[in-house]
């Protein structure tokens, strides 16, 4: 990233940035426009939140102010969740959430600068599927968003930057997938799927039984009556069925129902939990998939998880399996693998292309905790600069499942803004027997 040269500041907004920020005192019930409104009145309101952050931007790119509403658009709902709780904002994470949403909001700028100037737009028809899928299962989507503290436009801009990522890279033909690279990868995972058992091919509609709205995580859980379990078992069941008598519909589209409808993380595969032998799933699931043929479906079927529509796709002896059974996996794998790298390395390019004048990072100095994390490495026999090396890395061609991958928070790509989970998870001991699971582990 070029900088431009240092940002000199006076030295009492130095010492207020270094003290712990204050939650703005609301209620529960006080709104993000009240939090905005105390933060606006300077830094002589009592409970003021962020009296160092100047008025003017807070980073400029090649020319164009992030302005601090843009980035109070986004700090003010991370304000409000910890004062939802009755706490202040600990100090380190002020910090983080400070550095993290200026970080985020360069690089959004640059993506739509960067886009603009070559010519190319996002697919505006899976933004749409994308915030569609977002929401469903959530009853109440304003209350999960003020949990997370984003807003609707918050989580729009993080979709659309992953979607330019995409674009950009399309366009410059880093995604795509040959015939001899999908070829090599079958030969090299080939080995790996030679079993002496039976698999199956299946993908499924699943509907879970319980309340429509989670509590959130640390939230206490209240312990249902034998009458409520009933009656979400009932509902459950009622929806399965329903879901059942469209799926074997004349003229249904099974990939296109999961993926409105089933309330499992391979929804967004169209249900798809790739190819699998019966001691990979529950009992139950086992049984119902491997007495169907071919292009069957399965009336509602119970499990611990909740009620399952299965279909099944294709059926494989024991040895090896066949390319056509696994080369949309290996295709899905391969996209990945590159869309993954892509990130990194277009991130990395636009960076240094951009000319950038960061005033938040320049207003925050060093990260102790940074500075200490180095000082530690040092005294452990780590050279500066280098991390300690860790084993692994995406286990490519392993027995499993690659359809479902670990599901990545909403609006959460390497490089545009947040973190990834684009790289398979490590591989994981099988089940036993009857204690599988209704997706394949990887």
């Amino acid at each position: 990233m070029r900088r431009v040269g240092p940002i000199f500041l006076s030295i009492s907004c130095l010492a207020l940035s270094a003290s712990c920020t204050k939650a703005p005192e609301v209620t529960k019930a006080q709104d993000v426009g009240e939090i905005q409104a105390a933060d606006s009145g300077g830094a002589g309101n009592v409970g003021s939140s962020l009296p160092a952050i100047p008025d003017g931007p807070v980073a400029v790119v090649n020319g164009k102010d992030i302005t601090s509403a843009d980035f109070h658009g986004i700090y003010d709902l991370k304000l409000q969740k910890y004062a939802d709780r009755g706490r202040e904002i600990p100090k380190t994470a002020d910090r983080r959430y400070r550095k993290s949403i200026v970080d985020r909001l360069i690089y959004q700028e640059i993506l739509r600068q960067e886009a603009a100037k070559r010519k190319i737009d996002y697919d505006k028809t899976a933004l749409a599927e994308r915030e569609e899928a977002q929401q469903r299962g959530i009853k109440d989507w304003d209350k999960h968003l003020r949990r997370r503290g984003e807003s609707e436009d918050s989580l729009r801009q993080l979709y659309v930057a992953e979607l330019l990522e995409r674009a950009l890279l399309e366009a410059d033909g880093l995604l795509a997938v040959s015939e001899a690279e999908i070829e090599e990868e079958y030969e090299k995972v080939k080995p790996n799927y030679n079993k002496d058992k039976e698999r199956v091919r299946a993908a499924h509609i699943l509907v879970r039984v319980g309340p429509d709205e989670r509590p959130a995580p640390g939230e206490p859980v209240a312990e249902p009556d034998e009458a409520q379990k009933k009656q979400w078992e009932a509902e459950a069941l009622a929806k399965a069925e329903e879901l059942y008598a469209k799926a074997t519909a004349e003229g249904a589209d099974f990939d296109q129902l999961a993926i409105d409808a089933s309330e499992g993380p391979s929804a967004r595969k169209g249900g798809d939990l790739g190819i699998f032998s019966a001691d990979r799933m529950v009992d139950e699931f086992s049984d119902a998939a491997f007495a169907l043929d071919p292009g069957e479906i399965s009336k509602p079927i119970k499990t611990k998880f909740g009620f399952h529509i299965i279909k099944v796709y294709g059926k494989y002896p024991p040895g090896d399996l066949p390319r056509e059974a696994l080369e949309d996996q290996i295709v899905e794998r391969l996209s990945a693998r590159k869309l993954h790298q892509g990130r990194r390395d277009l991130k990395e390019k636009l960076m240094e292309a951009y000319e950038v004048k960061n005033i938040m990072e320049d207003l925050l100095g060093p990260d102790p905790r940074a500075q200490r994390r180095k000082q530690n490495r040092e005294r452990q026999g780590h050279p500066p600069g280098n991390k300690p090396q860790t084993q692994g890395g995406p286990p490519m061609g392993g027995p499993g499942n690659a359809h479902s991958p670990t599901a990545p928070p909403p609006g959460t790509a390497a490089g545009a803004g947040e973190a990834t989970a684009d790289a398979p998870t490590k591989p994981t001991p099988a089940p036993k027997p009857g204690e599988g699971a209704v997706e394949p582990t990887p």
